[in-house]
């Protein structure tokens, strides 16, 4: 063997050996940057959910559920306003074909 091969060699094991040992800080908790990240967001939720703000959600939900409910009985009443129009127009339209043909 040259010194050549035997120098390729120990290169190649000391990157391996290098990629063996970074291996082990890949992971980010070893570090608490991952630990020190989720506290803040742990944090900032804490802040934010309060029973207040349940409060106010189900207040607003209750709010949509009763304005929702307007609604739908508005677009019943115009389904029905609809349904007659259609049928007055599909009337008039007959009588017009009927004098149009002289039937």
């Amino acid at each position: 063997m040259s010194i050549f091969e035997i120098a390729i060699i120990a290169f190649i094991l000391a990157g391996i050996c290098f990629l063996l040992f970074r291996g082990g800080q890949a992971n980010p908790e070893g570090t608490g940057r991952l630990a020190r990240r989720i506290g803040k967001v742990e944090a900032a939720l804490a802040e934010k959910a309060t029973t207040e703000s349940v409060d106010t959600a189900t207040r607003e939900v209750a709010a949509l559920s009763a304005k929702v409910g307007r609604l739908e009985a508005e677009m019943a009443g115009d389904r029905r306003v609809n349904q007659l129009t259609y049928e007055a127009v599909r009337r008039l339209e007959d009588y017009f074909l009927k004098k149009g043909t002289g039937a």
